[in-house]
């Protein structure tokens, strides 16, 4: 059974009716209530104030008698009574002495409801206890009591006399006038409510309308168009959200050139090697080089460069992925470092070393990565430092604790890196020299591979230029246990 997809915009619009319904409801019935409960006051109010003829006759009645044996319904002193009940009804209902004016039909008037119950049904008399002595228990439920007292003894009570709900209210002008309160109650909540709708609509529309152009967005970035959109106006929850559809198209953009450039550096470093060897090996087919040793060993060069550089590459792949395996233990970090040393201890004899390792250096890592990171900081170090038996080179490492954390110091002598260029240093196959000469230069991955190494030890590298005349690299381990 497939499920009712509705839209967004029809949603909404949806929970704004019922809310707006849902309040134009409760006004509504709070106006009612609000209204019943004020009219039935006034109806209250009017019938004490139109019962004071009978209250009044009561009491003469009572000074005349002084006793309550006559409060029968069939005594002629309480059919006085009800006369004089009859004629305040009389008047209260009296109709208009203007002639009504015709309707449209030339019908006669409504001629009005036929009595079913003449006023001395609506009359009643209960003592103090509650016993009614006069009227129908049937109806007076819903009576209106009012208390009378003795003639001459001020707040001695004889009992209440009891008058139907609103039988004095003058039925013509307050029940039309209750029946058109609620009409227009009726007609304001409609009015209300077609209102809501039609404003529904257009605000629904321009809740969704941003995130029909963010959808649109996501769609053109599915297809790769990354452009960025026009400035910004919102400064909402969907304002932000577009600044950060903003900020994934820069950096789709920013991965889809790095990936161009990436695919076309790797063919030009695989394109070069290989045309060489090429070349070589067509010109002993051919008979123009000879194949002796020295062009045998040129050759194997070349393939063992290759070799390299398909190996870094697979390195920085597996470790772009974090496929590379690290098996991490609590290591002393100078110690690594001498291992790098002691392995390039002939190449390193024409450098000045400088060494300041602070004691309990400790760091949770992986040995073998860690010396793979030091061994490409030495190679690095040793490619690119003027060296010689006469003018030495030097190099100046220096381990100390910051915080929590490791800090080592990395630096050489001359030749330096220009400013413009430090921030490209980390950069796959780049290389400062300008001649990218091969035979001096490396294959400009392994400063690639030693960042991702470090990051995957919680870890930061900066490159900076060197007092010493060279290049300073700052590496930061973020923890460190012990």
């Amino acid at each position: 059974m497939k499920t009712l997809r509705l839209p967004i915009r029809i949603k909404i619009l949806i929970m704004l009716l019922l809310a707006n319904s849902t309040l134009v409801l409760a006004i509504f019935l709070a106006n009612q209530i609000a209204f019943d409960k004020s009219f039935s006051d006034y109806v209250q109010s009017q019938t004490k104030a139109r019962l004071e003829p009978v209250i009044e006759a009561f009491h003469q009645t009572m000074e005349t008698q002084q006793n309550v044996d006559w409060l029968d319904r069939r005594s002629r002193y309480w059919k006085n009574l009800m006369r004089t009940y009859h004629q305040v009804s009389a008047a209260n209902e009296a109709l208009p002495k203007k002639r009504p004016k015709p309707s449209k039909d030339m019908r006669p008037p409504h001629r009005g409801e036929r009595r079913g119950r003449g006023p001395s049904d609506k009359l009643f008399f209960k003592a103090l206890d509650g016993t009614l002595l006069v009227g129908r228990p049937a109806m007076v439920k819903d009576a209106l009591w009012i208390p009378v007292y003795w003639p001459e003894m001020e707040g001695y009570k004889i009992g209440y006399i009891g008058v139907e709900n609103g039988s004095m209210v003058t039925g013509k002008f307050e029940t039309l006038f209750a029946k058109q309160q609620r009409q227009h109650f009726v007609v304001i909540a409609i009015i209300a409510f077609v209102v809501t709708f039609l404003l529904s609509i257009p605000f629904s529309k321009y809740l969704v309308r941003p995130i029909l152009a963010l959808r649109q967005r996501t769609k053109n970035l599915t297809s790769g168009d990354y452009s960025l959109s026009k400035q910004i106006i919102r400064r909402d929850e969907l304002g932000q959200l577009e600044s950060d559809m903003n900020l994934l198209a820069k950096t789709l953009a920013e991965n889809l050139t790095a990936r161009q450039r990436w695919i076309a550096d790797i063919s030009h470093e695989l394109r070069t090697p290989i045309a060489v060897i090429k070349a070589e090996i067509e010109g002993m087919i051919d008979g123009v080089i000879e194949a002796d040793e020295a062009q045998l060993d040129s050759l194997h060069e070349e393939i063992m460069r290759l070799t390299k550089l398909v190996n870094d590459l697979h390195q920085l792949s597996m470790s772009d992925r974090g496929s590379l395996s690290y098996e991490k233990s609590q290591m002393v970090l100078p110690e690594l470092i001498e291992r790098s040393l002691e392995k390039r201890k002939s190449e390193l004899s024409h450098f000045d070393l400088q060494f300041d390792f602070s004691p309990r250096c400790f760091l949770f890592c992986d040995a073998h990565r860690m010396g793979q990171l030091f061994d490409n900081l030495l190679q690095n170090t040793l490619r690119y430092t003027d060296a010689s038996p006469e003018n030495k080179g030097m190099l100046d490492i220096k381990v100390s604790r910051i915080g929590q954390g490791v800090q080592v110091i990395w630096q050489d002598s001359s030749p330096g890196v220009e400013s413009e260029q430090l921030s490209h240093l980390f950069d796959r196959l780049y290389r400062t020299d300008s001649a990218r000469n091969r035979k001096t230069g490396g294959s400009g991955l392994g400063l690639a591979i030693c960042q991702n190494i470090i990051m995957a030890h919680n870890g930061e590298v900066h490159a900076e230029q060197s007092k010493l005349g060279g290049l300073k690299l700052t590496i930061e381990f973020k923890y460190k246990e012990n």
